[in-house]
């Protein structure tokens, strides 16, 4: 299962983004923890409704899990419709919130 993560960079070293929905950048990583790939939030143009353009992004990309600091309601309706796990971290790095997702320490943020 892939792990996606709102970011607000390109690697791992990069803080978790402080919002979901416009958050710059995610990051999909493999079971493992391993940096797969990168790309630029598109749904950070909307006009609104960006948090489930950017689940839909996610999905494509074929994450299972998401890792974010907190979601609205658009993401959270949009997550439960895909079948996607949430979970929170915020003041820390993907890295750091990447390991504590596969420690299991990570709260999950309940869909509805």
């Amino acid at each position: 299962m892939k792990i996606a993560i709102a970011s607000e960079g390109q690697t791992l070293e990069s803080m978790v983004a402080e919002r979901f929905g416009r958050c710059p950048f995610f990051l999909i990583l493999n079971e493992d923890g391993t940096l797969e790939e990168t790309f630029s939030n598109e749904a950070t143009q909307a006009a609104h409704g960006a948090g489930g353009m950017a689940v839909q992004s996610l999905a494509a990309k074929g994450a299972g899990a998401l890792i974010a600091p907190r979601l609205g309601p658009n993401a959270t309706m949009a997550l439960k419709a895909s079948g996607m796990r949430a979970y929170e971290a915020n003041g820390c790095t993907c890295k750091e919130a990447c390991e504590n997702y596969l420690k299991g320490s990570l709260k999950e943020i309940p869909l509805g």
